[in-house]
């Protein structure tokens, strides 16, 4: 069986739970190559399990946010407080024990429960509307957290300091009681005398010694020597899957946002590996180089972990012609020269409209950049200079929106935002891959600077070495609708090879060691 090891992770302590109230949302994307992948499976029907190495209560409201609900999958929490599959059932805070008279003021952001005098607790909330915490306060300091599981039980508590800092968490079985205490500044977990049975030790040094040992027990439990595992490359747990599984044949995938600056000490952890999974050019360049250096034999492979899916595009029923320009990797240099040679195409072609994608919260764009929007729009409404009186009188007319900032965070963001463009300009050393593929499905024709698997030059983009190459380039596509139809043809046709059958089959060619290309 194929096994998929995620490293949807904490960025403190990896094993810690990321479950947040709702108002804390990240304004970052959770999709990443193993979410892609499991999906691709899962569309083909085949056979997997996901394997969940930290404690995650809200798994599986996790999973259906990312269409994997149905999934099988592995928890190693699951397994030590002995929590089984259950359907999500959210816990009604007014059926639980309060004290009588409890005074329940709302919020916006969560609901207070005021207990006594200097006592009151705080309800939160996960953004599917499910009980997540209680914190509970005493004389404004917190005192206690219950965590609770989407599956409607109480799942740990925190338990803070008498200045509220952490100190300790209580890991809750079933029946009520706690099973593993993990001391939070020393970094000990203690086992409960009652389970001690179920543990080789009575005290470990950190849980990740308790992760690894219920880890080794799945395996000898449930798997074989043939077993796929494919795994998401983390410094943070790399070592601790090389050691367990010794002899399971396992992949390691190499994602551009999660493994942006790997150094040589983080790529000895995936030697282990006999085949890697990289997403970009510069990722295969790095491990080729890494391979040559050290003499290593592990296969390699390039491919995008998401797959093509045809997706409409209304950009012909428009009137205005949207240009999308992908801002991310570029510095504000290089936008002071693209941007102007944009906005000079725009006073020639009254129709088009300048739209620019950003994965970034508005707080990260440069102040020159916001700044710049704004006084383009104004031009180009003719509000420069003009009288006060008569800039009062504009302001009831309905503005047009020449140029405007598009926030593309997550995923459908993105694909939501190919609906209505005609082209897209990428000018990053390495374009975005997922922005790629996704104009591959919507057929819309890419301006790079950076040959890629997805651009085939003059047909269904151009590749430019020169920033001054842009406006013939846009002018190849959008003056000549034979180009463009050629290239939304081309698109869709090229879109084929990346389905996700196909990927699927370059996968398992790549870990049976068969004949592969990128």
């Amino acid at each position: 069986m194929k096994r998929f090891i995620p490293a949807w992770y904490s960025s403190h302590q990896w094993w810690e739970s990321q479950a947040e109230p709702f108002y804390r949302k990240r304004s970052i994307t959770e999709f990443d190559d193993l979410i892609s992948l499991m999906a691709m499976h899962q569309k083909n029907d085949c056979d997997f399990e996901m394997m969940i190495l930290n404690y995650s209560p809200h798994l599986r409201t996790f999973l259906h946010r990312h269409d994997l609900f149905e999934s099988k999958y592995w928890s190693v929490f699951d397994e030590i407080q002995g929590f089984t599959h259950q359907t999500p059932q959210s816990v009604d805070y007014r059926q639980l024990n309060w004290p009588s008279g409890t005074e329940f003021v709302y919020t916006p952001y969560l609901i207070r429960a005021i207990t006594a005098k200097n006592r009151y607790s705080n309800i939160y909330f996960s953004q599917e509307g499910y009980l997540i915490w209680i914190e509970d306060f005493e004389n404004q300091t917190k005192c206690r957290r219950f965590v609770f599981d989407d599956r409607g039980c109480l799942s740990s508590v925190l338990y803070f300091d008498t200045q509220g800092a952490p100190q300790t968490l209580r890991y809750m079985t079933q029946d009520g009681g706690w099973i593993l205490e993990e001391n939070l500044v020393q970094g000990t977990v203690a086992v409960h005398e009652k389970y001690e049975i179920h543990f080789s030790k009575y005290t470990y040094s950190t849980m990740s010694e308790v992760i690894q040992e219920y880890l080794g027990y799945h395996r000898d439990r449930t798997m074989n020597d043939l077993d796929e595992i494919i795994i998401a490359a983390d410094v943070r747990h790399n070592a601790l899957i090389t050691k367990t599984f010794k002899t399971q044949r396992l992949c390691f995938s190499l994602f551009q946002q999660r493994n942006l600056d790997m150094t040589e000490h983080d790529l000895q952890t995936i030697e282990a590996g006999q085949s890697w999974l990289v997403d970009t050019r510069e990722n295969e360049r790095r491990l080729e180089k890494y391979k040559a250096k050290h003499h290593l034999s592990n296969r390699l492979m390039r491919i995008t972990p998401f797959d093509a899916q045809v997706m409409p595009n209304r950009s012909n029923q428009l009137h205005e012609t949207y240009i999308g320009l992908w801002i991310d990797g570029l510095s504000e240099s290089q936008l002071k020269s693209v941007l102007p040679q944009l906005v000079h195409y725009m006073e020639q072609h009254e129709e088009v409209r300048l739209v620019l994608l950003t994965e970034w919260e508005k707080h990260r764009v440069s102040r020159w950049l916001l700044n710049e929007i704004t006084a383009i729009n104004d031009r180009f409404n003719h509000k420069k200079d003009l009288p006060e009186e008569l800039m009062e009188l504009m302001k009831e007319v309905e503005e047009v929106v020449y140029i405007e900032l598009k926030m593309v965070p997550f995923e459908l963001d993105i694909v939501e935002a190919m609906t209505t463009l005609r082209i897209v300009i990428d000018l990053s050393e390495e374009p975005d891959l997922f922005l790629q593929i996704c104009c591959l499905g919507a057929g819309l024709p890419q301006i790079n600077q950076t040959e890629t698997d997805y651009v085939q030059p003059g047909t269904n983009g151009l590749v430019i070495n020169t920033e001054q190459a842009l406006i013939p380039a846009l002018d190849y596509f959008l003056t000549h609708l034979k180009h463009w139809n050629y290239s939304y043809a081309y698109s869709q046709k090229l879109a084929k090879n990346y389905a996700s059958e196909k990927i699927i089959d370059q996968l398992n060619q790549l870990i049976e060691g068969g004949e592969y290309g990128a």
